[in-house]
């Protein structure tokens, strides 16, 4: 599958979101609506993002995504051309950094884990740290989150040894 069609399907299914959404006042991520699903878009990958608030200052966060490349996948990841990536992140929510009448912005971090399984039998595990600006939208149940995800690898193709990369990702996600 093409970006191009993968994001124009990600812009028209948040899109579908927001028209769906009741206009509700109260409808807080994270507060009323502690859990939200939705897409995960961005480097290294393209999949679902799962979103729970256990408080108003705690979180996990989990993904699972694909990809599919013609090549390297990364130097410290994975060197073939398709596979699946699992990521669970622990995320704390220090601050708040604007708010506002129609969202919040919002600095989350945390510790987390990824997993990746190659269709060549390759298997990459590692570290992450995941740094982002989440808008909590008031009115809709929506979050949009951008994140910079540093990443140790302790495993890939190679075998055991230490490896440094940086990913991202563009999260958008409907708590229910």
């Amino acid at each position: 599958m093409k970006k191009s069609t993968l994001l124009l399907a990600s812009a028209a299914t948040a899109i579908a979101l927001c028209l769906a959404a009741p206009s509700v006042a109260h409808a807080q991520v994270g507060g009323a609506r502690r859990f939200g699903l939705g897409l995960a878009l961005g480097y290294p990958d393209v999949g679902l993002s799962a979103h729970y608030f256990m408080t108003q200052r705690t979180s996990l966060q989990f993904v699972l995504s694909f990809w599919y490349r013609n090549g390297r996948f990364g130097r410290d990841y994975l060197d073939n051309s398709s596979g699946v990536f699992l990521r669970a992140d622990y995320l704390f929510h220090p601050a708040t950094l604007i708010r506002g009448t129609t969202a919040d912005l919002e600095f989350y971090i945390g510790p987390g884990l990824y997993a990746g399984f190659g269709n060549s039998d390759s298997l990459a595990l590692g570290l992450e740290l995941p740094l982002g600006l989440a808008v909590q939208l008031k009115t809709i149940p929506l979050d949009l989150a951008f994140e910079a995800v540093p990443r140790l690898a302790v495993h890939n193709n190679n075998g055991v040894g230490l490896g440094f990369g940086v990913g991202g990702a563009f999260h958008v996600r409907y708590y229910f």
